[in-house]
């Protein structure tokens, strides 16, 4: 996944992650490692382990357990306008932080100079989350330095990131249990994969910006915004949403992601999502102001979200779960076709993925022997390139 957690289980002196010609980060091996970290690894990768520990029933194979399901916004204009929906997401870290329900929050965070450079920061006031705000469609380091960070002091934190990093987080709390009390809510976004770094060049290539770049930003700044930035030529650029996530940036897609279980947040607290209008029943990228789909898993974060409504930070209206399908029907799409993906996957290659508690395979019967085989050999042919 190129989140770094290896990196921080066996120490940068062995192993350290690098950027491949693919775009995408890599542990680079410098020494041999020791076995027990290995062993650590292999239980805790998030490549290879998805444990879901919110179980669900049968209703809820495919959305998850759910214990409350909104569309939301931001009360805040800035936050509003400058996340990638509704600003739900950045809206509830400040409110933690100003109520002092945690120190600080861990996020990903960029470098207005360099675009290669995401990496987990953490946030202590209003200006440090809204520097952090909007959507990052490209690789991150994510727990190269998660040690440094909780060993460092012991204050509290809520976590925000990708389902993956919600499954890498978990499973490095259950190995390292000390830490456990340390994570007070975890907030993941919906996510459809993980583009390269490729991706990102082909856009700017596509619109013949002239490196080095600066001011990058994928989204943001409305809803749901453009990929813009700045050239060396100091001429700034824009391409629609529509156009970079739909022409380009999806075609640059991890394999890792092809065969993820969850796009959808079912680990976390809270998923905070796109709440898409819809035109033909297709999603409606017209520029308007967000609308965040928030969805609460735990019965924390329904504290959590009703009481930023009572003080008025946040505006929420209830949605009926057979909205989420309208909202957000790729997410549902890829939860039917996941078992077949992730069958295709084992039988050409052998690599048995730990994936537990998901409902990938129960979840195939919802939908067509036809859909499931188109899936399955789509699969199968590309792991066999």
């Amino acid at each position: 996944m190129g989140c770094g957690l290896c990196e921080s289980i066996c120490g940068s002196e062995s192993v350290e992650m690098k950027l491949g010609d693919d775009g995408f980060f890599h542990p680079e091996i410098k020494k041999p490692v020791k076995p027990s970290d290995e062993e650590i690894i292999a239980r805790i990768c998030p490549g290879l382990n998805v444990v879901n520990d919110i179980p669900f029933g049968g209703k809820e194979s495919i959305w998850g357990h759910i214990e409350g399901l909104w569309s939301s916004f931001s009360t805040d204009s800035e936050i509003r306008t400058k996340g990638s929906s509704g600003g739900v997401g950045s809206g509830l870290a400040i409110y933690m932080l100003e109520r002092g329900i945690v120190d600080g929050v861990l996020q990903v965070g960029g470098d207005s100079s360099d675009y290669l450079r995401n990496s987990l920061k953490v946030s202590y006031n209003r200006f440090d989350v809204l520097d952090c705000a909007s959507s990052r469609y490209a690789p991150a380091l994510i727990f190269d330095r998660i040690f440094d960070i909780l060993d460092s002091d012991d204050k509290s934190y809520a976590f925000i990131g990708k389902p993956c990093d919600i499954s890498g987080l978990k499973n490095l709390l259950t190995e390292y249990p000390k830490y456990g009390d340390r994570i007070k809510m975890t907030i993941s976004i919906m996510c459809a994969g993980l583009p390269s770094f490729n991706g990102t060049q082909a856009i700017i290539d596509n619109l013949d910006g002239n490196m080095p770049v600066r001011d990058l930003k994928y989204r943001g700044n409305g809803w749901p915004g453009f990929f813009s930035f700045t050239d060396a030529n100091d001429q700034t650029y824009q391409m629609s949403y529509n156009d970079t996530w739909g022409k380009v940036l999806n075609k640059h897609l991890k394999f890792r992601c092809k065969v993820c279980p969850d796009g959808i947040g079912i680990q976390a607290d809270i998923v905070v999502g796109d709440a898409w209008e819809t035109a033909d029943g297709y999603p409606d990228f017209t520029e308007r102001e967000g609308q965040s789909l928030v969805i609460a898993r735990t019965q924390r974060a329904v504290g959590l979200l009703g009481d930023a409504d009572r003080d008025g930070r946040i505006r929420s209206a209830t949605l009926d779960v057979g909205k989420i399908r309208v909202m957000q029907p790729y997410q549902y799409g890829r939860r039917l076709a996941v078992g077949a993906r992730i069958l295709a996957l084992f039988l050409k290659k052998g690599v048995l993925l730990n994936f537990r508690n998901m409902s990938v395979y129960k979840n195939m019967r919802r939908t067509s022997i036809r859909s499931l085989a188109r899936q399955f050999l789509g699969t199968y042919k590309r792991v066999g390139k």
